[in-house]
C-alpha cells in the first residue's frame, strides 16, 4: 500500500467517524428539543388549569374534624342548604379581623338557612385553640381542622382569607378572596340561597 492510499483510507475513516458523530449529535439535540417542547406544553396546560375551584365548579367533597375533636363534618352530606366555606390561618391578619364580624352575624346567617364553616389550613389544633381563645370573642360557628392541607389543595387555595359560596346543590356560586365585612358576608349568604 502506498502512502497516498493509507492517507486516503485514514481520510475516509475520519470522514465516516465525523459523519457518525454529527448524526448522534443531531439525534441528541432533537431529543432534547422534543423533551423541552413537551415540558413547555405541560406547563402551559397547567397554567390554564391550575386546579383552583371557581364559580360553576362542583364543590369538592371532604371530611374534617372540628377544632374540639368531637364532630366529623362532611361537605357532601351537607347538600340542601347554603354554605359559606371560609379558609383561614392564624397568621393571616384579615382572617383575624373577619372572625368577630362573622360571629356577630352567625345567628342571622342561620336564620336565613345558610351555614358558615371556617377551615383552618395546615395548623395544629393547639395553635388554633390558643388563637381562638385569644380573640376575646366566643365563636359559635364550626372551625374545621385541615391539618394536612388536603382540603386547601383540593380547592386550590393560594391566598387567605378566601370564601366559597356553595348552593344547596353543592355547586360553587362564587369565590371571594379577601376580608369579609358585614355587607359582603350578607351579600355572599344571599347568593348561596
Amino acid at each position: 500500500m502506498t502512502k497516498e492510499t493509507k492517507s486516503g483510507d485514514r481520510m475516509n475513516q475520519a470522514m465516516a467517524h465525523k459523519k457518525k458523530r454529527s448524526f448522534w449529535r443531531l439525534m441528541i439535540m432533537t431529543m432534547v428539543l422534543f423533551a423541552g417542547a413537551v415540558v413547555i406544553m405541560q406547563l402551559i396546560e397547567q397554567a390554564g388549569n391550575d386546579g383552583r375551584i371557581e364559580a360553576g365548579d362542583a364543590a369538592p367533597n371532604f371530611k374534617l374534624v372540628s377544632l374540639d375533636g368531637t364532630t366529623m363534618v362532611e361537605r357532601e352530606t351537607y347538600d340542601g342548604k347554603g354554605l359559606l366555606l371560609n379558609f383561614w390561618g392564624t397568621f393571616c391578619e384579615p382572617c383575624e379581623k373577619e372572625m368577630p364580624v362573622v360571629q356577630d352575624n352567625y345567628a342571622a346567617l342561620q336564620d336565613m338557612g345558610v351555614d358558615f364553616w371556617a377551615v383552618n389550613v395546615g395548623e395544629t389544633p393547639l395553635r388554633v385553640d390558643n388563637f381562638v381563645n385569644g380573640l376575646g370573642v366566643k365563636l359559635d360557628y364550626p372551625i374545621l381542622m385541615d391539618t394536612r392541607s388536603e382540603v386547601e389543595k383540593a380547592y386550590g387555595i393560594y391566598n387567605l382569607p378566601v370564601t366559597f359560596v356553595i348552593d344547596a346543590d353543592g355547586k360553587v356560586i362564587e369565590k371571594y378572596e379577601g376580608e369579609l365585612t358585614k355587607e359582603k358576608l350578607m351579600e355572599l349568604a344571599e347568593k348561596s340561597l
